[in-house]
């Protein structure tokens, strides 16, 4: 092999290699799925929120939070982590009266990665 094919091999490896680490650097947990759903409105009051991610969850460093229309935070139990499932996080909810939700969440994948968001909801 010559210093010509010798420098474009390592350069080639180099960009291949850049490229995965670019990939797995961006790999965060992302919301799949929610119940209730962002924007939805309730008849009646939810019995728990559970959200479902794209990657397995640390219960340690998870957990979901719950706001009335006043930013009031409310007294829930702690979060779980489903175990026949861990990409899915819950929380029990208590009766709630007819208003605006919001949900916050805070995650750790299992990978290391933390993420959070928000999404709404109403009870009628």
């Amino acid at each position: 092999m010559n210093s010509r094919n010798i420098k474009k091999l390592v350069a080639t490896s180099f960009l291949l290699l850049a490229g995965l680490t670019s990939l797995h650097a961006h790999a965060h947990g992302k919301l799949e799925s929610s119940s209730p759903k962002a924007a939805e409105v309730l008849d009646q009051s939810p019995k728990e929120i559970r959200i479902q991610f794209n990657e397995n969850l640390e219960e340690t460093f998870s957990k979901i939070k719950l706001l009335d229309a006043k930013k009031n935070a409310l007294a829930l139990d702690k979060s779980i982590i489903d175990k026949t499932n861990p990409k899915i996080i819950s929380v029990a909810v208590p009766n709630l009266s007819a208003g605006d939700y919001q949900v916050q969440w805070t995650v750790m994948t299992q990978d290391g990665h933390k993420t959070k968001g928000t999404f709404s909801f109403k009870v009628k």
